[in-house]
């Protein structure tokens, strides 16, 4: 993120209206509006102040953020395992077919 493409937005997520600096579009700023304020709207129903709503909240969103760096880990590692079994391959190719080719 670079700073010369941020810019100011002022945003209401929480009952607060907070200033941010970001580079994010408008819609994708909505998105994650959106889903704090749904996220939210589902744990008022258990009447706790705003501050318990918000620690909830983080917690909740902070383990998911754990979950899929773990998932995002694996699969680079699955996706390193198969580039070097597609190298190997290409190489046993590239050894196989002039050996076809000669006796054709």
């Amino acid at each position: 993120m670079a700073n010369e493409t941020l810019r100011s937005v002022s945003i209401n997520v929480a009952q607060e209206r907070i200033h941010i600096r970001t580079d994010l579009p408008d819609t994708d700023l909505k998105e994650i509006v959106d889903f704090i304020e749904s996220r939210l709207d589902n744990s008022s129903k258990f009447k706790l102040e705003m501050k318990k709503q918000l620690c909830l909240l983080a917690v909740e969103l902070t383990s998911e953020i754990v979950e899929l760096r773990k998932q995002l880990r694996k699969a680079k590692s699955y996706h390193d395992l198969m580039d070097k079994d597609i190298r190997e391959l290409s190489l046993q190719l590239d050894e196989a077919l002039p050996k076809a080719d000669n006796q054709v």
